[in-house]
């Protein structure tokens, strides 16, 4: 009885384990955020190990994270970076705007809050993206918008709930429920929310993926346009020959064959 209490096919013992990866996730996101300039790269590795548990592949999340992390830094830094100067910018607005009464400052007030709703998702999609398959900057971009409004129940899924979690820390008066709030967030709390992300984004990046990967289960394969899937309009192609730093990465594991990472 009790080895099949502890046993890992015990749906507790699954459930447990999950909840131990998101915290293991988290923990590593927010240390690997510290700098602020890395978030970008933070982004991408977390969504990249939150499609992995989804796809029910087994490895250390710890390895699979700093090889995102490392393989996606360049670009994605540089794309959060322009998520953060639209930010700067709408933020400015509604610091100069806040006080104003009448019209101007509701127009004003009105569309920095929805700014902020577009940003939101635009980094989602994008930063999910950017965790599975090479493309530019502007392609990644322009692909977030284009599946954000082309998946608009999951977009507006992806937008309210995460968006209930924050309306509802920020809302707590008390101080000690404000601080357990706060502890959950440190712990499981940004994790969780892109685990709830990738619930709504796994099947639109599913049907993106070549027929080839999706029967092997392999994700993170390089991404190909082949004879049946046309995604010309979503500017994909072949993935580039491999950089020097992947092959060092793969340097370390002599014994298996190279693993090229896909990425937007």
């Amino acid at each position: 009885m009790l080895k099949g209490i502890f046993s890992l096919d015990n749906p507790v013992m699954r459930f447990l384990s999950k909840v131990a990866d998101i915290m293991v996730l988290n923990l590593l996101f927010l240390l690997c955020s510290i700098p602020v300039f890395t978030i970008g790269a933070s982004l991408s590795a977390l969504y990249y190990c939150l499609f992995k548990i989804k796809d029910e592949e087994e490895g250390y999340l710890v390895k699979k994270y700093f090889h995102s992390f490392k393989q996606n830094f360049k670009q994605a830094t540089i794309m959060w970076l322009i998520m953060l100067l639209f930010f700067a910018v709408l933020f400015l607005e509604f610091l100069m705007y806040r006080e104003v009464t009448g019209t101007a400052g509701q127009v004003v007030r009105s569309i920095v809050l929805i700014g902020l709703i577009f940003w939101y998702l635009i980094g989602t999609y994008a930063f999910a993206l950017q965790s599975r398959f090479y493309n530019t900057i502007k392609g990644t971009f322009t692909n977030a918008v284009l599946l954000m409004f082309a998946n608009g129940p999951r977009s507006v899924g992806i937008i309210g709930l995460s968006a209930a979690a924050v309306i509802f820390t920020l809302m707590q008066k008390d101080a000690i429920v404000l601080w357990n709030l706060i502890l959950v967030w440190i712990l499981f709390g940004f994790a969780a929310l892109a685990t709830i992300n990738v619930q709504f984004l796994y099947p639109v990046i599913q049907k993106l993926m070549p027929e080839e990967a999706k029967a092997e289960a392999t994700p993170d394969n390089a991404f190909t346009v082949d004879e049946e899937a046309d995604l010309s309009s979503l500017g994909y192609g072949p993935a580039p020959a491999q950089t020097q730093d992947k092959e060092d990465w793969s340097a370390s594991e002599p014994e298996s064959a190279p693993d090229p990472e896909s990425h937007s």
